[in-house]
């Protein structure tokens, strides 16, 4: 490996040369990769996700809700990032926000890995660094821009600097914890002065703490108690992006080459199998298959392999990255093939049903409730919940339950309006009662899945 290429070069290193033909294939493939985000963005079907952080942002109130974001789960950083965005843009223009993270990205992943083309393509070009952690309008670009402008700090012989960055990742997800675990230890075992990293090691642990008191009264949050061993293996497994291919011997192959890539450096190589471990067991546990947090594990491992330098062999990242590009390719054609302009849009379909005097706070029903999440986020309207009754903003999950069908569905005078995934155990209701629906339209959403607008008299 170059040594401009590992975190660990020495700032007075003399930089190696980087021939013409590789400067000119790297400014390549990095517009390549911006165009690319720029396409996936505007093609981008906004999801439930994205819309409900939003939502929340907006709502919170009182100085405890802005510590612990009621029943998410997440520390407030995001959140606050939102809510200052929120004052001067709205949802549909705030969201290319991450778009532009995705491109600052891209540029300091290209100064991390001067003369490494092929692993700058394998990460760029990745299902995970071209989804969920690019254009998606998460807190996930901003993670991975903490570990890379961290990367170079470290470069540069700025660790305490680093960490403190590192820190602040804390704030914007809970499993950055582990990433910035990983960093604490490598700065421990480097020489780094203990006192030093404690302020951000304390502010990391305020982010997790705020995280914990969150999720509390999340239903999300109860521990599985099936199938947890299998869950497991998908989790291991990270490089793989289809869930049929996410199992044992896929997650022992991963290991594998992981131990291979990283034997010449033992203490990186426990910590990071310590680490993923954890993360593996604990996800499975509380979240069970969400391929958006094993990308964690991706990270971990592109942080070990970072953090081993010339100790690494670099080609076992590139060959554990490859599946990650197969997908990224595919999934990114499948979404520019059914971009969201191609789409009916159901709110829109709804109000021209309804005519002007159209009230959604009184007339449009959710079910699940989340359904709906993404129209109030880009109409600035509220709704009610088919799972309990709640007039909605954002959906709290501590007072809903899962799949429940609320009289509402049979006591809201008609006509109203009915968006819903899934509707058969809601329609049913609505028939039994002797309520008629009739199906207006139907999308496809590639994040939550199929939805439909009807109207109900």
């Amino acid at each position: 490996m170059s040594p401009v290429a590992s975190p660990e070069a020495s700032p007075a290193a003399t930089p190696a040369r980087i021939s013409i033909p590789d400067r000119i294939l790297t400014i390549v493939v990095v517009l390549a990769y911006i165009v690319l985000q720029i396409a996936l963005a505007v093609a981008h079907d906004p999801w439930r996700d994205e819309a409900q952080a939003w939502l929340w942002a907006q709502s919170l109130a009182t100085p405890m809700e802005f510590f612990a974001i009621p029943g998410e789960g997440h520390p407030p950083l995001w959140y606050w990032l939102l809510r200052g965005l929120s004052l001067v843009t709205d949802f549909n223009h705030a969201r290319y926000f991450s778009t532009l993270v995705a491109i600052g990205n891209a540029i300091l992943l290209a100064r991390l890995l001067r003369g490494e083309l092929l692993l700058l393509i394998v990460l760029l070009f990745s299902h995970v660094v071209a989804q969920s952690w690019g254009h998606n309008f998460r807190p996930y670009g901003l993670v991975l821009t903490a570990v890379l402008g961290a990367m170079l700090l470290q470069r540069q012989g700025r660790p305490i600097a680093a960490t403190w960055v590192m820190a602040l990742s804390c704030g914007l997800h809970f499993f950055a914890g582990f990433l910035f675990g990983f960093w604490l230890l490598h700065q421990l075992h480097r020489g780094t002065r203990l006192s030093a990293l404690v302020g951000p090691a304390l502010l990391g642990m305020l982010f997790g703490v705020s995280a914990l008191v969150s999720g509390m009264g999340n239903p999300e949050g109860v521990p599985a108690s099936t199938g947890v061993f299998k869950l497991i293996a998908y989790n291991l497994a990270w490089p793989m992006t289809w869930p049929d291919l996410r199992l044992w011997p896929a997650a022992v192959l991963t290991v594998a080459l992981l131990c291979y890539g990283l034997w010449r450096d033992k203490f990186t190589l426990i910590s990071l199998l310590a680490l993923t471990t954890v993360f593996a067991v604990g996800s499975a546990v509380v979240y069970g298959q969400s391929p958006w947090h094993s990308a964690f594990m991706m990270m971990l491992a592109v942080m070990a392999f970072l953090f081993a330098g010339p100790a690494a062999r670099r080609w076992v990242l590139v060959v554990l990255l490859l599946p990650q590009v197969v997908a990224g390719t595919v999934v990114s054609a499948v979404r520019l093939g059914d971009p969201i302009w191609s789409k009916p849009d159901l709110y829109a379909v709804i109000a021209a049903d309804a005519g002007p005097s159209f009230d959604p706070s009184r007339q449009l029903i959710a079910w699940q409730d989340f359904n709906l999440s993404t129209a109030a986020a880009i109409h600035g309207i509220t709704y009610i919940s088919g799972n309990n009754g709640e007039r909605l903003g954002p959906v709290d999950w501590r007072r809903r339950t899962e799949y429940a069908v609320d009289p509402v569905l049979t006591t809201t005078p008609r006509p109203y309006w009915l968006v819903c995934g899934k509707c058969a155990r809601a329609l049913s209701v609505i028939m039994t009662a002797g309520l008629h629906p009739s199906r207006l339209a139907s999308t496809v959403i590639a994040d939550d899945g199929p939805l439909s607008a009807y109207r109900i008299d």
